[in-house]
């Protein structure tokens, strides 16, 4: 299961950001709540959840070599007890298209669970490595076209 999250504040378009969700998400339903800022701005949250496990593997495949490598470098972090791995995407580079791990706050958070018997962190984060390293090494193997 794949949830995403992003806000739109007051200085953004909603249809912008909803677009920008299922860029990371691909086709979904989106559920938009409301909420305020610290000052009583209104911030509106999109929403989207998906149960299709070959989607957060089409997100990896996106991400810049040097992205995947940094998640790879911080996977211990990345993963809860529950067996969630987090991600914070990039919100302007998702809006054109292009999957790159956060620098700052303005984020699409994802959470990934991930599915491991028995479910522990450690075996969760061993799996991770060995999808991450074989794609990878599948990839630079693979002949030009």
């Amino acid at each position: 299961m794949m949830h995403v999250r992003a806000l739109c504040h007051a200085t953004e378009k909603l249809e912008s950001v909803k677009q920008t969700v299922l860029n990371v998400i691909g086709e979904a339903e989106l559920q938009v709540s409301h909420t305020s800022g610290h000052h009583g701005n209104e911030i509106l949250i999109v929403e989207a959840r998906v149960e299709d496990a070959q989607r957060g593997l089409e997100l990896f495949h996106k991400l810049s070599d040097s992205d995947k490598e940094m998640v790879l470098n911080t996977l211990e972090k990345r993963v809860d007890e529950s067996c969630n791995l987090f991600l914070r995407v990039d919100k302007q580079a998702a809006f054109r298209g292009k999957m790159t791990l956060a620098q700052n706050d303005d984020a699409i958070a994802v959470r990934m669970k991930v599915t491991a018997y028995p479910a522990k962190k450690e075996i969760v984060v061993r799996m991770l490595r060995d999808m991450l390293e074989n794609a990878e090494e599948r990839r630079t193997r693979a002949p030009a076209p």
